[in-house]
């Protein structure tokens, strides 16, 4: 007899255990990697958490900020190899390249990166004084230019656009600042321009544009109209009137941001996260005016690399993607 209550006893431990790792499991802190806090990014991988801890608390997402894409890259990769899910927010540009093994990636591939979904557009800005000699990217040689952090998609992408023009790295004393460094080294002199980034409207461009001379320089047309042979470039054009100062419409190139996950990632996982956003597309909104670049349509922009079959599940539900 007390033989079978200690059997019974035994089995209601092991029960009360198996709720408990259950409940653990179903609660896993699944990170989602942003670029640091500042930019635009950062707001809008808040602003997914939040509507999806909101509405779904059986699977929490937790902001964690890289350093960079290459360090936010890693993490999933590493994330990947214990077959374990997270979600990352950075251009796809560099999804391109860390899946194809391109540039800094060429050492160790992300063969398991996957897109989810668009996120925002970017614009890319050269920045100089008012009554500054550079009037075109080719006449960036000689000057000293703040192109944002080393490895970034900032400094990346100026590096890109400053060869297309014919400004190899050496040509000029290429800066790795950061946007306030750019924002102040273009007000004391100490750089003779510098790069800017993020979705309309850039903060702090409009901070330095409404407290300081300055202009935005264009892209050649004619370099523009190359990017088609790069999917996750684009031409656009900061219209007039939209910053103090610009007068009529400047072309310049923007890039996609997406949200990505990896390869081993539950499809069930990923299918319930996507489906939540769009679903309450009206709580991620109010987040930042960029957030509306969520839709239906823009799903595909600028992406080059496989969707997840999560993601790819329910964009054909909705008719985003092909069946």
């Amino acid at each position: 007899m007390v033989l079978k209550g200690a059997s019974i006893l035994f089995a209601v431990v092991l029960l009360f255990f198996a709720m408990i790792a259950g409940s653990q499991a179903a609660n896993e802190l699944i990170p989602l990697y942003t670029l640091p806090a500042g930019g635009t990014v950062y707001v809008l991988g808040a602003g997914i958490v939040s509507v999806n801890n909101k509405y779904m608390p059986d699977i929490k997402l937790v902001q964690q900020a890289g350093s960079g894409t290459l360090d936010i890259a890693r993490k999933m990769m590493q994330k990947d190899t214990q077959k374990k899910a997270s979600f990352g927010i950075f251009a796809t540009v560099d999804a391109f390249n860390a899946y194809k093994g391109n540039n800094e990636y060429a050492r160790k591939p992300f063969a398991n990166l996957r897109a989810v979904t668009f996120i925002n557009s970017t614009e890319l800005y050269l920045v100089v004084r008012a009554d500054s000699p550079i009037k075109s990217y080719k006449d960036c040689k000689g000057k000293r230019i703040g192109i944002g952090a080393a490895g970034s998609t900032v400094s990346n992408t100026a590096l890109f656009l400053l060869k297309q023009h014919g400004v190899a790295k050496n040509a000029f004393k290429a800066q790795y600042y950061s946007y306030r460094e750019v924002v102040e080294g273009i007000q004391d002199n100490s750089l003779d321009g510098g790069f800017l980034a993020g979705g309309f409207p850039i903060a702090a461009y409009t901070e330095l544009s409404t407290n300081f001379n300055v202009r935005i320089v264009p892209v050649d047309e004619a370099i523009l109209k190359k990017l088609t042979d790069y999917p996750y470039y684009y031409r656009t054009v900061v219209k007039a009137k939209s910053y103090k100062g610009v007068d009529k419409d400047v072309p310049v190139m923007g890039f996609s941001v997406a949200l990505h996950t990896n390869a081993n990632a539950s499809p069930d996982l990923v299918y319930k996260v996507i489906k939540n956003l769009f679903e309450h597309k009206a709580d991620y909104y109010a987040i930042h005016s960029s957030a509306k670049e969520l839709t239906a349509q823009n799903v595909q922009k600028g992406i080059a690399i496989p969707f997840h079959p999560g993601a790819e599940k329910y964009l054909k539900e909705i008719g985003a993607l092909k069946k």
